[in-house]
């Protein structure tokens, strides 16, 4: 490879480098064994080579610059040029540089032909350092991000910047979702083994502040547009926009399974996503829709799974799924089996005051359904029975919901659990319902936490990525997005 020389500024910085090594080695020769504070000493090491990555990256900038009176970029010539100081933000701190600005005629922006060479992220973070507060705010607040990557020595970033920079990602994100999904989808593969892939949907509830859930989540009539706002114009809609209860702090927010599995029914991996709250959470449904068709591309010998609980919005939407598969894709729709058995336990304590003959009861109902053929007629028969049985018109009305809940999902055959394990189906949403948690609660339900739709949906959009295995190509096709070949003309 040939070397490129150096800039005075590069051979000053390496020197500095250099002396700092020096003195750190004489130092440590001049210590007692016994004396030595390792803690310490690493920190030492970690702001020399924070200094020795600055001088290095320092270079890469340079080398990413533009002296050339004009240049073309998408077939576009931008002239004007006039050097100013830039600050870049990599994983070893901040840097300053002197560099190339182009206007095209009659002025306006300017471009900085080593913020698009270099892929730059609004102006002034590296890719690296994208990535490392996309990932950061995917697994913990800002506040705590703030902390850990002071402790951990590299990319450290005040909580304002983690509020801010992913937020502007996910803007542009949201503008080029359908285009973004499409090469993650793209570059996907469906686990070896897998014989089933089950479509699952799930509701959770998110904090939201009162504010937040009025329309565009503003107070003034003149409300300061928010800055990725500004820049893309991707505005999430808020659920006081169409649900009529402004000011309450919590709406349901979605989720949504692809999970795999072999013949045997083993567990082998899953996609997730999530959607703040939404209308019917129509972009969750029309992204797991896609998701299933490229899964069936790919893999067109798999069968079907859709799951949920018994919100009809899921059943309404997996049902246009299934009838939308290709001709000839077995396919089964299922209700969870463990919360159809929950019904069954609370039929059973309606009809029996002793625990345990309930909890026989419920248990003997809970094997017909799950191990007999015809286990759904046994189990609505016997509910019918003990419902004409009951005296108490209450208990009647409540058993009677229970008996029209697992009539209707009987009808539509989702509780043929026995004929479902025959076939190598999975009976439980278990993975679904995981997900509630994994992907929302552990992250986003903390003391005090309150999201506006946009903020939520970022910290969603890169959680998701990151459980499902898809982080790096997402962030590689965010980043494409800033970046573009600069030619001189």
């Amino acid at each position: 490879m040939r070397r490129m020389p150096m800039t005075p500024s590069g051979a000053k910085l390496l020197k500095q480098v250099g002396r700092m090594v020096d003195g750190f080695l004489a130092q440590l020769e001049e210590t007692s064994p016994n004396d030595l504070d390792c803690l310490e000493l690493e920190r030492a090491v970690m702001i020399i080579v924070s200094e020795l990555g600055l001088s290095m990256m320092k270079e890469v900038v340079r080398r990413a610059d533009e002296e050339a009176p004009e240049v073309v970029v998408h077939g576009a010539r931008w002239g004007n040029r006039r050097v100013s100081k830039g600050t870049y933000v990599t994983k070893f701190g901040s840097l300053t540089y002197e560099r190339s600005g182009y206007q095209q005629a009659g002025r306006g922006r300017v471009l900085f032909a080593v913020d698009l060479r270099l892929g730059i992220v609004e102006g002034r973070y590296t890719p690296s350092m994208a990535r490392l507060m996309a990932q950061t705010v995917a697994q913990m607040p800002a506040e705590e991000g703030e902390g850990y990557l002071r402790e951990l020595g590299i990319g450290q970033v005040s909580k304002s910047t983690l509020h801010r920079l992913p937020q502007d990602m996910a803007a542009l994100y949201e503008d080029n979702r359908s285009a973004i999904e499409a090469v993650v989808r793209g570059e996907s593969r469906v686990p070896v083994g897998t014989h089933t892939v089950q479509v699952g949907m799930d509701g959770v509830m998110v904090p939201m502040d009162g504010e937040d859930i009025r329309p565009r989540g503003r107070k003034t009539a003149k409300p300061e547009v928010a800055r990725h706002e500004r820049h893309y114009g991707a505005a999430a809609s808020s659920p006081a926009d169409d649900d009529g209860k402004a000011g309450r702090a919590y709406h349901e927010a979605s989720v949504g399974t692809l999970s795999f599995f072999d013949v045997q029914g083993e567990y082998l991996a899953t996609i997730y996503t999530a959607r703040m709250p939404e209308y019917r959470k129509e972009t969750l449904a029309q992204g797991l829709e896609e998701e299933l068709s490229a899964v069936l591309q790919d893999c067109p010998t798999v069968q079907v799974a859709l799951a949920s609980d018994g919100a009809w919005t899921h059943w309404e939407h997996l049902d246009g799924m299934q009838e939308r598969l290709p001709e000839g894709v077995p396919s089964r729709q299922l209700l969870d089996f463990y919360h159809g058995a929950k019904y069954l336990f609370d039929a059973a304590k309606l009809v029996e005051p002793d625990e345990g003959k309930a909890m026989a009861l419920a248990g003997t109902w809970r094997s017909n359904l799950r191990h007999r053929l015809d286990g759904a007629e046994i189990v609505i028969r016997a509910l019918r029975y003990q419902r004409d049985a009951c005296r108490s018109a209450s208990t009647r009305d409540e058993l009677d919901t229970i008996i029209a809940f697992l009539g209707d999902h009987f009808r539509s055959g989702r509780l043929d659990y026995k004929a479902a394990v025959n076939d190598a189906f999975p009976i439980g949403s278990g993975t679904t319902e995981a997900a509630a948690k994994t992907v929302v609660n552990t992250r986003m339900k903390r003391a005090g936490a309150r999201y506006t739709p946009h903020g939520g949906q970022t910290i969603l959009t890169f959680r998701t990525a990151l459980l499902s295995g898809r982080f790096d190509v997402t962030m590689r096709e965010i980043v494409k997005r800033y970046s573009a070949v600069v030619e001189a003309a």
